[in-house]
């Protein structure tokens, strides 16, 4: 999700003043909201107190006080993730007699809160990822060569840096950060993005070059703040590992934390025949209470569902005899390369190569956005629309199943999870990426914008035999195997359900998991994790590494 804009750094004082005036409650409610923010980074609370003494208790002794090796973590504010970090951070320090340090862009406000935390369990530091002089001068004379050969949005896409591929995270951190659909080429913002991408290569190189690191933890396997430092570590051939309360991944390249989609098939046949069944059982279970229209079923931070009974929308789709072709827009903001790349630069390129195509068919076309759509997708997919007329936008509280009635012939997505939905529904899907269900021909999965375009220019000559167990199989790989429910928790499923959805990234979770630890389930951990970094495997999975 993109951030929001800031209320006092970025808003003027006139506007504060009209919002004040005219909107009392929702000028308190702003005013209230940064309070409790800062409040939050400001004060340790009494859930977080009461984890720092539990994580001063039991690793303690773990600590390496003399060490000339280091592991890097991200400083990341997830708590249900910090559980995970605590135990993987100290057994990997353990392994290679290393200090834990974490790293981080300059703070506006110190997260005293959060230091408190990470120095519980052992970190020993933390980096600051800002420039001395000779740096600043070298980010400069790099900074002057680059620019002139950045005319297009593909020239920042692939921009490399002391042979770093830095482009897709500066263009996606713009995205982000700003909450653009696209990067405008003429937006100083950008500019400075490029510094800061350019930045951090430097800054991550000078401190690869003269510091022993054994491993970078981290949150996310894209974004400037988090990534560089990954693709560094991957030139200096050195792991980099994505903990948290269900799994983790073991990366050395970039892209490649979903690698393992593509063998979802060859996975699931290797698992005993009964054990086949019921994963089939509960997958189809599962996709039967989301297609009912049931929210959050295996998806947590949903809050509406596409499937609900038909609603009082009136008809939607028009009466002809033409190919109906419904394209379901994603968040134009939040990391659009997220499944190890996609045919487009982003999704707002997407949609307009979507709205070019429509003026060369005469298939009836239609938008509809998520059902809890980001504050301004709206705007943006109205100001494309206005430019392709033949593109009609629907409501996205528009159920999938009135769609169907009404004669929905094909679903487009980038590699949204229409495509493991709608197929049981009759509707076939095709994909503009690399996506979940990759090892599967339920879908259509085109590997190039020629093969891509065929298909849209040809969908009265395409036709899928759709195997619904190979639907369920994908359901139950994707949304099961991949994950152990009891790695961290007892149950993480239970823990969702027990806590306040508004709650889980909070505090709240250090006191749940502190409520059901014990002295079998820290060793269980330490266990599992140190067979998983042992084995050299890539992921842990809930039948152990893969």
């Amino acid at each position: 999700m993109g951030k929001k804009q800031g209320f006092f750094v970025r808003g003027n004082a006139v506007n504060i003043f009209i919002l004040l005036i005219c909107n009392p409650r929702t000028f308190f409610k702003k005013v209230m909201n940064k309070l409790k923010c800062i409040h939050g980074i400001l004060v340790v609370d009494k859930n977080t107190r009461r984890y720092i003494k539990h994580n001063k208790k039991v690793w303690y002794a773990w600590r390496n006080k003399n060490s000339g090796s280091v592991i890097l973590s991200d400083f990341h504010s997830i708590s249900q993730t910090n559980i995970a970090y605590s135990y993987f951070l100290n057994i990997l320090a353990k392994k290679h007699k290393a200090v834990i340090k974490t790293f981080g862009s300059p703070e506006k406000i110190h997260n005293r809160a959060l230091h408190k935390v990470y120095e519980s369990f052992n970190a020993r530091g933390h980096i600051i990822t800002s420039l001395d002089k000779d740096q600043k001068r070298r980010m400069k004379e790099i900074n002057s060569e680059i620019i002139p050969g950045l005319k297009t949005k593909q020239d920042i896409f692939n921009l490399r840096v002391m042979d770093i591929w830095v482009g897709v995270d500066i263009y996606e951190s713009y995205l982000k950060d700003y909450n653009k659909p696209t990067i405008y080429l003429d937006d100083p913002r950008l500019f400075k993005m490029i510094e800061k991408g350019i930045s951090l290569v430097i800054f991550w190189e000078d401190y690869f070059f003269k510091n022993k690191i054994k491993a970078v933890i981290a949150s996310h396997d894209c974004y400037l703040c988090f990534d560089v430092a990954c693709k560094v570590a991957y030139k200096y051939k050195v792991p980099v590992y994505f903990p948290n309360a269900l799994y983790i991944i073991r990366t050395e390249s970039p892209h490649t934390a979903y690698s393992h989609f593509i063998n979802y098939r060859q996975m699931f046949q290797k698992l005993p025949g009964e054990e086949r069944k019921k994963a089939i059982t509960i997958a189809k279970q599962q996709l039967n209470r989301r297609l009912n229209g049931e929210i959050g079923v295996d998806m947590p931070y949903s809050t509406k569902s596409a499937f609900h009974p038909d609603g009082n929308n009136g008809t939607i789709l028009r009466k002809s005899g033409n190919i109906k072709v419904l394209i379901c827009s994603h968040c134009f903001y939040d990391n659009p390369q997220g499944y190890c790349g996609i045919l487009f630069l982003d999704f707002y390129e997407w949609l307009n190569y979507l709205g070019k195509i429509s003026e060369r068919t005469n298939y009836d076309w239609y938008l509809k956005m998520h059902p809890d759509p980001l504050p301004g997708t709206l705007e943006i997919i109205q100001g494309i629309l206005a430019r392709f007329p033949k593109i009609t936008l629907i409501p996205y509280e528009t159920s999938f199943h009135q769609l169907v009635k009404e004669g929905l012939d094909f679903i487009l997505t980038v590699y949204g999870s229409v495509g493991g939905e709608c197929p049981l529904l009759g509707v076939p899907v095709i994909n503009a990426g690399y996506n979940p269900r990759i090892a599967y021909d339920f879908n259509w999965h085109p590997k190039s914008l020629e093969e891509y375009e065929y298909y849209l220019l040809n969908l009265d000559k395409l036709h899928k035999d759709i195997k619904e167990e190979d639907i369920y199989e994908f359901y139950y790989m994707n949304h099961y195997y991949v994950y152990d429910d009891d790695f961290i928790f007892r149950s993480y499923k239970q823990f969702l359900l027990d806590v306040k959805k508004e709650e889980i990234a909070g505090p709240r979770a250090y006191t749940y998991f502190l409520e059901q630890w014990s002295d079998d389930k820290h060793q269980e951990i330490i266990n599992n994790m140190q067979s998983f970094i042992d084995s050299g495997k890539r992921h842990y999975f809930s039948h152990g590494p893969e």
